[in-house]
């Protein structure tokens, strides 16, 4: 049998991870995780203190490395006999909500965006398409305080920068048509058991579909 795919996802410093190994352990999920992406980008700790001068490489890593990354999730897929293979991030929002908000923000000129966004679409053409995308919903304010109280090394703690990101991911999935959209609300702790059920209740109803 096929496994179901999901997909968590949320704006920085959301809780899109914390969400998807909840999630992982209510159904013994297969997970493939994105990882510290500090150390698994090396231009990620300069994007964030000088973006003007390193966000279009980053972005550019970004693609490449979901492009890699695919590879090993349809592998997962193949060889898994669990109900459900799970990831924390959509490659799809690395060029529809990342490098939109960086071009919003002055930060990616408009040619740097455009082949961004050609080399995102010829990517895109091959991913497979979540059988449900999870947004972890967050106020821009709880954005900015989370990510200022987990202190990741290299990260830009700049509230006007993870605002403009925050928006561009209400953008994004606002737009999203390619699979079924559970949005879980900013008030939803899923670390209590009153959060854990909520979950439990919201997605049982994607697995069971045929």
């Amino acid at each position: 049998m096929t496994p179901k795919y999901i997909v968590v996802t949320g704006s920085v410093g959301a809780g899109a991870t914390t969400l998807a190994a909840q999630i992982a352990d209510t159904w013994e999920a297969e997970t493939l995780l994105e990882g510290a992406i500090e150390e698994l980008n090396p231009f990620f700790g300069d994007a964030q203190s000088n973006p003007s001068r390193w966000v279009f490489q980053s972005q550019a890593h970004f693609l490449a490395a979901s492009a890699n990354r695919h590879d090993l999730l349809g592998e997962l897929i193949a060889a898994t006999t669990a109900q459900v293979v799970l990831e924390d991030r959509t490659p799809f929002e690395h060029h529809g909500a990342y490098s939109k908000s960086y071009l919003d923000q002055g930060v990616l000129s408009t040619r740097e965006f455009e082949l961004l966004q050609e080399i995102a679409t010829r990517f895109e053409r091959d991913y497979l398409v979540p059988d449900l995308l999870i947004y972890r919903e967050m106020s821009p304010a709880q954005i900015v305080g989370r990510v200022e109280e987990r202190s990741r090394q290299g990260e830009s703690t700049d509230g006007q920068r993870l605002r403009a990101i925050h928006e561009a991911f209400e953008q994004f999935v606002r737009g999203w048509t390619r699979s079924p959209l559970l949005r879980v609300p900013h008030h939803v702790d899923v670390l209590s058991g009153e959060g854990c059920e909520w979950i439990r209740e919201h997605v049982r109803p994607y697995l069971d579909q045929a």
